[in-house]
């Protein structure tokens, strides 16, 4: 049940998406799309997870106030209201990562924490009106800190070197100096944020264990590329917040780098990682199939025509392309749905049996 909130953030957010792309779909919350795709979908997923993973009964309320906060929203509530549950959703989840330093201290750790703390700052921001166009910054800041930490954490499998690590933490520091930044001088923070994004990608572009299980086939091979393809629009979005806050653009490159971010990268590490994620916290089996790459192909194919129709100007291709970025996304909930009502077996032995055997390239958190 606590998943559903995650859920109806994604129906929303993608909703008041076609909405802001031009499409007669009714308004509702448009001017929400961020908060509702980043806080109350990725939000709600990372804290379930999270929960999950620490086995805490306490633990599980921070989805359950994530997913509160899409309600209240949708319900027509007020913004203070939903953005102080998210608040507290972020924090719960922030505590869970510190207890855990706590027992293993461990740097993936940390940009985890920093990542939730992001997802605190951005509700509290937005819950006494700033806008969720001028939060993007500490928006990306809650999704790339939790997926590069979840990276890091799965680096260990290559044994980076300690040098390798700090020059990650050099990087990530770069990033998230320029998120802060981005708080009273825009630009100068998108631009030194914009090299954050750069540098890590170059060390992920590396380090990357999905560099190895690329040559191997069926999951680890499907993962590898999610990751691989992440990383790729992870670079462009650095290059684009550069250019952006080097030379100032309108709303359409604004549209190009964040969406690079949060369409082209953190999707397809959702994607990556949803044969993981899901059987971890739903107890269903979702078993490999190569149907699984057409949700992908779809969203990166999509990406890449918004992207490239921003750059050109054009109003009418982007909201084509978005368009496409929904179909991306509902094939891959309806192939999801599809391949686990296939294969269900909720028993917590089964289930366990099929992670037992699954080559299991990348963690259970986003």
């Amino acid at each position: 049940m606590l998943l559903l909130g995650g859920g109806l953030g994604l129906v929303a957010g993608m909703w008041t998406g076609l909405s802001r792309a031009g499409f007669a779909v009714g308004t509702g919350p448009a001017a929400h799309h961020g908060v509702l795709m980043t806080l109350g979908f990725l939000g709600t997923l990372v804290a379930l997870e999270r929960a999950v993973a620490y086995r805490a009964g306490w633990a599980y309320l921070a989805p359950a106030s994530s997913g509160a906060a899409v309600v209240w929203l949708l319900a027509g509530g007020p913004v203070a209201g939903s953005g102080l549950l998210f608040g507290v959703a972020g924090t719960l989840v922030v505590v869970v990562y510190v207890r855990t330093w706590v027992i293993h201290r461990e740097p993936y750790l940390v940009l985890m924490g920093l990542g939730g703390v992001a997802s605190v700052v951005a509700a509290l921001l937005w819950s006494v009106g700033v806008s969720p166009i001028r939060l993007a910054p500490t928006l990306a800041g809650f999704v790339v800190l939790t997926i590069v930490g979840e990276r890091l954490e799965l680096s260990r499998l290559r044994r980076p070197s300690r040098g390798a690590t700090r020059r990650l933490l050099v990087a990530v520091a770069t990033f998230v100096a320029g998120v802060v930044l981005s708080w009273s001088l825009n630009g100068a923070g998108l631009i030194v944020g914009g090299v954050g994004l750069l540098a890590t990608t170059a060390w992920f572009a590396r380090n990357d264990v999905a560099r190895v299980t690329i040559r191997l086939p069926g999951l680890p091979r499907f993962a590898a590329v999610c990751m691989l393809a992440g990383y790729l629009w992870l670079a462009v979005g650095g290059a684009l917040w550069i250019a952006l806050g080097t030379r100032g653009g309108g709303a359409l490159i604004f549209d190009a780098a964040v969406h690079a971010v949060f369409l082209g990268f953190v999707l397809s590490m959702v994607m990556g990682h949803a044969p993981i994620i899901l059987p971890a916290v739903l107890r269903v089996v979702l078993p490999y199939r190569p149907v699984v790459w057409l949700p992908l192909v779809l969203l990166h194919l999509t990406v890449g025509v918004r992207v490239a129709a921003d750059l050109a100007g054009s109003t009418w291709v982007r909201g084509v392309s978005a368009a496409g970025n929904v179909a991306a996304l509902v094939s891959f909930i309806v192939v999801t749905i599809a391949l686990g009502y296939r294969e269900r077996d909720p028993s917590p032995r089964a289930t366990a049996r099929h992670r037992s055997r699954t080559p299991m390239e990348g963690g259970i958190t986003l």
